[in-house]
């Protein structure tokens, strides 16, 4: 069933420290980020070059941010790789030239903030900049307490905002000038929601001009081949069902048709190419046509729908109450659905599934899978075992043992989705198959994690890192790193799995010792907000300052030993009421519950540990951490994995069957 792998030339080893590849050193790390960034972004093969610039010490703090954040989001939006150097106090920017030159810009506009008005030239506002106009009664509105609500819009539709004055005119005491920075989309996504924010609080700001002249606000620099706005006005029963509960309509429609969808009061703005537009629109028209009653969609010659036959007794499970299950299958892939008007004595009915490619097919599985706890072989009755050569977009499906199954899947689908999440791939299990839905590469990495995770509860497991591109090795010291790892820090681990979206598992090495794979498909960087970069320095930080603990309290740590005696990050737990974490405890804090499964590659320290997704050690992200460089930037917000709560099964257990991957 194996595909042969598609690796990428295998990467320098990563320094521990600093996360640098060791062989190539800093300016190397640097032009293979730009180079990833520039291939994603259709511009390999142009120049690439380095610049330096000098900060002072309070520039440093404000452009690295709370967490690096805002460091990384100039990054994002520059497609530049920066790189602060606090010894000498300077920035180094590699990239191609426009890419530098719009970093750089980005970085005068962020440290200007800090000491004052910012003033931006025209050559910095005639490209990749939006201008939009705010009258002074809503300037702290939309600024928000410490500019956090402008930051959350940066975080949300990633752009650079700031309010500024262009050079060589006045400044108004009626409206000031907000330059959005970004590419085309996330520019029109950030500038309608700021002019949606300003109606609430000056009413008939913008509307008003739209009635008058139709004017839609677009820069006439982004007017280019078929992209436009086109708008549409609704009844005030119509918008609220079109905006939904905390906007999740909106955000679906927007998320399935890959276009901007925006409410200005009654008035709906949709921004994208002609196509996009239209799919928009009709996906907002089947909306408010649900209000009647059954909809009638002719789906022929669509390349955005797929049709799925639920059986009728399932209709019910697949809906859940107030629509909230195929609401929540809508919100995990950016997909809108339907069910059709049925004719006749028909003992299915029609699921419409409207979005992208990828889009349609996890919210396909995912329905599959609902099905199939109440039918049981509705789908996969027929169905065998099938694998694909394809490198683009396409499904793979495996037939798998029970007690596996339930062990992959993980309590409430979590370990499902870690995988998931780590391989890029799409993992569903419907029924009594796994079906893998990606590109090559995404196939290939999820069906490696997958077979690994099954392999490791014996504690056999066999990885060979040569030539892959997707495997951060972090080397541990001794056996009471790893009796901490398997033990009390396990818990601490799941949660850093989940946070920077990886998938990590122990090995033994050749020669004797021990190392923690972080595997995921998105490497990052140490302040990024996921990839395996984040990881290792979360989790050399967790086995650092365990052992700091253990030397403090005179404690050899490791394996099930109590918190004063084995270390762990006591002084983070979030609940003030703590439980009794002595090894052998039985009440809801011990280790014992969830357990399902040994880890029994050897005598070591943390022997007989769970190695599971169950632990609960109290973990706060790390945003919420006191101790942060640089206290300044605000913090956005970044959404959290979304829950598959309705996945059965628990964390395996049991006697496990000889079948073999």
């Amino acid at each position: 069933f194996w595909l042969k792998p598609f690796w990428l030339p295998q990467a320098a080893p990563l320094d521990r420290r600093t996360g640098v590849a060791r062989s190539r050193g800093r300016a190397s790390a640097l032009r293979r980020i730009a180079a990833e960034t520039m291939a994603a972004r259709g511009t390999a093969g142009e120049k690439l070059d380095t610049e330096t610039m000098e900060i002072t010490d309070e520039d440093a703090a404000f452009i690295l941010g709370k967490g690096g954040r805002t460091k990384q989001k100039i990054i994002k939006v520059s497609g530049c790789a920066i790189e602060l150097n606090d010894q000498e106090l300077t920035l180094e920017f590699t990239g191609t030239r426009v890419q530098r030159r719009k970093a750089q810009k980005y970085v005068r506009c962020v440290v200007a903030q800090r000491t004052g008005v910012v003033t931006v030239t025209e050559e910095d506002v005639s490209e990749d900049c939006t201008v939009l106009t705010v009258p002074q009664p809503a300037i702290g509105f939309v600024t928000g307490a410490k500019g956090n609500f402008l930051r959350t819009l940066e975080d949300e539709h990633s752009v650079i905002m700031c309010f500024a004055v262009q050079e060589g005119m006045e400044a108004s005491d009626e409206v000031s000038d907000l330059m959005i920075f970004g590419t085309r989309l996330s520019r029109r996504g950030a500038q309608l929601a700021v002019m949606s924010v300003v109606e609430t609080k000056v009413p008939g700001y913008y509307t008003d001009r739209w009635r008058e002249s139709g004017s839609t606000f677009d820069d006439k620099t982004d007017l280019n081949g078929d992209w436009g706005t086109s708008t549409l006005e609704l009844s005030q029963e119509e918008l609220s069902y079109a905006i939904g509960s905390h906007g999740k309509t909106r955000k679906k429609i927007a998320r399935a048709s890959c276009c901007v969808v925006q409410y200005l009061t009654s008035i709906v703005f949709i921004s994208g190419t002609k196509k996009q537009r239209e799919h928009a629109k009709e996906y907002l028209k089947w909306l408010l046509e649900q209000l009647e009653g059954p909809i009638h969609i002719d789906i022929k010659g669509r390349d955005d729908a797929t049709i799925l036959e639920v059986p009728l007794e399932c209709i019910g499970y697949v809906t859940g109450n107030r629509r909230e299950t195929l609401g929540l299958v809508e919100e995990t892939f950016g997909a809108l659905t339907f069910f059709l008007a049925k004719g006749g004595e028909e003992k299915s009915e029609k699921l419409a599934i409207f979005g992208s490619v990828r889009a349609r097919k996890g919210a396909e599985l995912m329905v599959m899978s609902a099905v199939e706890r109440k039918a049981e072989g509705h789908y996969t009755g027929k169905m065998t075992d099938r694998k694909t050569t394809t490198k683009s977009f396409d499904v793979d499906r495996l037939t798998m043992d029970p007690e596996d199954m339930a062990y992959a899947r993980g309590r409430e689908g979590s370990t499902r989705s870690k995988l998931e999440t780590a391989s890029g791939a799409i993992l569903q299990f419907v029924g009594p198959m796994a079906f893998i839905a990606g590109d090559a590469m995404e196939r290939q990495r999820c069906r490696d994690y997958l077979g690994w995770l099954l392999e490791q509860k014996d504690g056999k497991v066999s990885v060979d890192t040569q030539g892959r591109s997707d495997i951060t090795e972090l080397a541990l010291s001794g056996e009471d790193d790893v009796g901490f790892i398997l033990g009390s820090g396990l818990g601490e681990m799941r949660k850093i799995e989940a946070e920077c979206g990886v998938f990590c598992m122990m090995l033994d090495t050749d020669e004797g010792g021990h190392q923690l794979l972080i595997c995921g498909h998105e490497e990052g960087s140490s302040y990024s907000p996921t990839g395996r970069l984040k990881a290792l320095r979360l989790l050399t930080r967790l086995v650092t300052e365990r052992n700091v603990r253990s030397d403090y309290h005179g404690g050899k740590g490791g394996g099930k030993s109590s918190w004063k005696g084995g270390g762990g990050w006591r002084d983070r737990s979030r609940s003030p009421r703590r439980s009794s974490w002595s090894s052998g405890g039985t009440g809801k804090g011990s280790w014992q519950s969830g357990a399902v499964a040994s880890w029994s590659s050897g005598a070591r320290a943390g022997k007989g540990n769970s190695w599971s997704s169950g632990a609960t050690t109290a973990w706060r992200r790390e945003d919420s951490w006191s101790s942060r460089p640089a206290p300044r930037a605000a913090a956005g917000t970044r959404s959290p994995t979304p829950p598959w709560r309705k996945s059965g099964g628990g964390g395996g257990g049991g006697s496990w069957g000889a079948k073999r991957w």
